[in-house]
């Protein structure tokens, strides 16, 4: 007797829909998926019990005649494609015939659906697979399915539910997800009856956002936006002062799909590298559209997941949307301040400042030799007045700043028409250094041969790793050649780091290189570097500079691509406005 047997009908198509459905969450996105493909202007979503008990989705969408209703319950019947070329092409959000019949195999589902060109609906109930009644029944255009009891016939599938309030969160989130890809449709959410969401139609994406995200974080995006045919990536970005404790509110939608996708996370990880503080995440709704040909969507059973057919191109498209759009804000204007800052005592002031900007300590303030030297970048020269970003009433530049001097010998105190600017020396040197670097690294000639090479002593573990790892510190710009059993002659650097010491920079650099795994990684490996370079070769909080040097460090700041920021994240300069001085002082506006 053959020892393999095909399975009975009920028991594969149990097996199918767990591959389709999860939890209630994979309920509602199959359903909301249906309505949209359907062409619903408004989708209703109803739970009871997080979703375990009953669910309910309702839209307005082109609905279904008997004969589509009974066959869009048997597997792989679909209206979205009708042969094998149209899986190229795909347009629509659900594409297998699977949703349905893998809902009524492990649940008891109602259907009705009505079209706009007949009069009368049709009523279908399923059991476990078995159609249970299948008749007429008065309905309004559209669809509603009922899924109750899910899992029901799986009891070892429903103990793994969730509880509750965690099924009904994961829920939520979903349709708040999908929500922000269709702005124009009327989403609704309720939950023992009770609104949990409601999104009208919105024409812009922010709007969307507040309804869905909330007012206050809305407030906080900017929008971005790049086109390159056949390609356009669009969205809203959080500003990286603005950084998160999660990456709860990272959404990336492709054709207005929502998707998990490495490629996107890696990029809008790597706009923001050198932005945020260690622990923050941005914000990001990414929209990307892209003709369907040069996508496939049918690499996971949920759709999470999507691969491109050029996903280098798509990843720097994406990515230069996403930095362009950081850079163009990346000096905040007045206004920004005074949204974040509202007008009040010096009290509230003191406590913006307060201990969740303190910098943790750091190479910023460790004692040591260091050159007051102010390197220039290529490149860094002052901009014109009409080049960008353009000055509008309430900006400035660092050059126009009036310096008045230093305050404990760490922090620079100017005045501009806006009031005093306070400007970390340490960050704003540590940003000139780190973005000096990179153009060191792009310009082979920018590392520069040392007339008397300088020997650096090492222990023999961290020597042991550098005699393995030369290739990799020179591909890092620094060059060293062996010299006795744990020494080395230092022979090329940065030219940026020409008069720093480099005897300690090349020990601090092998012991941020030596726990690297994956030293293959030019892109990890020059990050960490520039890093470690750029803070160890900054001027240090505590040392004191002429005001020739303050001035050429501010000049430099207004050739940055980024100068809002350190590369750690930390904010470089604050402004204390005259209007909030004046409350200070209780001092009437003139």
């Amino acid at each position: 007797m053959s020892q393999i047997m095909i399975l009975p009908p009920q028991v594969a198509s149990k097996i199918a829909a767990g591959e389709v459905i999860s939890r209630p969450a994979s309920v509602v996105k199959e359903l909301i998926e249906n309505a949209l493909d359907a062409g619903a202007t408004t989708i209703s979503v109803e739970i009871e019990d997080g979703g375990r008990s009953q669910i309910r989705v309702v839209d307005d969408g082109c609905g279904m005649s008997a004969e589509d209703a009974r066959l869009s319950l048997e597997r792989h019947a679909t209206s979205k494609l009708r042969q094998e070329p149209d899986l190229l092409e795909l347009a629509t959000l659900g594409f297998r015939g699977e949703a349905l019949p893998s809902l009524a195999a492990v649940s008891r589902l109602e259907l009705i659906s009505r079209p706009q060109n007949l009069e009368v609906g049709c009523r279908l109930r399923v059991a476990g697979g078995q159609i249970l009644e299948n008749s007429p029944c008065a309905a309004a255009v559209g669809t509603q399915v009922t899924v109750a009891e899910l899992f029901y016939n799986t009891p070892a599938r429903r103990k793994f539910l969730k509880s509750k309030s965690a099924e009904q969160g994961q829920i939520l989130e979903l349709v708040r997800s999908l929500a922000l890809g269709y702005p124009e449709v009327h989403f609704t959410l309720k939950a023992q009856g009770k609104t949990v969401l409601v999104a009208p139609v919105h024409k812009a994406l922010t709007e969307r956002v507040a309804a869905v995200l909330g007012t206050e974080l809305a407030e906080r995006l900017l929008p971005f936006a790049l086109e390159a045919e056949p390609f356009k990536v669009w969205g809203l970005l959080l500003a990286p002062d603005q950084g998160l404790a999660s990456t709860r509110f990272q959404f990336m939608l492709v054709n207005r799909r929502l998707v998990s996708d490495r490629l996107l996370a890696a990029a809008l990880r790597q706009a923001y590298q050198g932005r945020l503080l260690r622990g923050r995440y941005p914000a990001a709704v990414i929209n990307l559209e892209i003709p369907p040909e040069l996508v496939d969507v049918n690499v996971h059973p949920a759709k999470a997941e999507i691969r491109f057919k050029d996903s280098g191109r798509v990843y720097g498209l994406v990515l230069t949307a996403l930095t362009q759009g950081l850079e163009a804000q990346h000096r905040p204007s007045r206004q920004s301040y005074n949204a974040a800052w509202q007008p009040g005592s010096l009290t509230q002031i003191q406590e913006s400042w307060g201990p969740a900007l303190s910098p943790p300590k750091s190479a910023e303030s460790a004692p040591g030799p260091v050159s007051t030297a102010i390197i220039p970048i290529p490149g860094s020269e002052p901009r014109e007045s009409g080049s960008p970003p353009s000055p509008g009433p309430s900006d400035w530049r660092f050059a126009d700043l009036l310096v008045l001097g230093q305050l404990q010998a760490s922090f620079i105190v100017a005045e501009a028409p806006a009031g005093l600017i306070l400007i970390d020396q340490h960050a704003a040197h540590e940003r000139i250094l780190y973005e000096a670097l990179a153009i060191d690294w792009q310009q082979a000639g920018a590392l520069q041969p040392l007339l008397f090479p300088r020997p650096v002593e090492l222990e023999a573990r961290q020597a042991a790793w550098l005699q393995d790892n030369l290739a990799v510190m020179q591909q890092a710009g620094i060059e060293l050649e062996p010299f006795g059993s744990n020494s080395f002659l230092i022979t090329k650097v940065p030219a940026c780091l020409l008069d720093q010491d480099l005897e300690a920079l090349v020990l601090e650099t092998v012991n941020t290189l030596a726990p690297i795994k994956d030293l293959a990684d030019s892109s990890v490996v020059r990050e960490r570097l520039r890093l470690t370079m750029s803070c160890r070769g900054a001027i240090k909080a505590g040392q004191r500079l002429t005001i020739t040097e303050i001035q050429q460090l501010l000049a430099q700041l207004d050739g940055l691509k980024v100068s809002s920021h350190c590369p750690h994240g930390r904010p470089l300069w604050r402004l204390l406005t005259m209007e909030e001085i004046r409350q200070g002082f209780r001092r009437p506006r003139h």
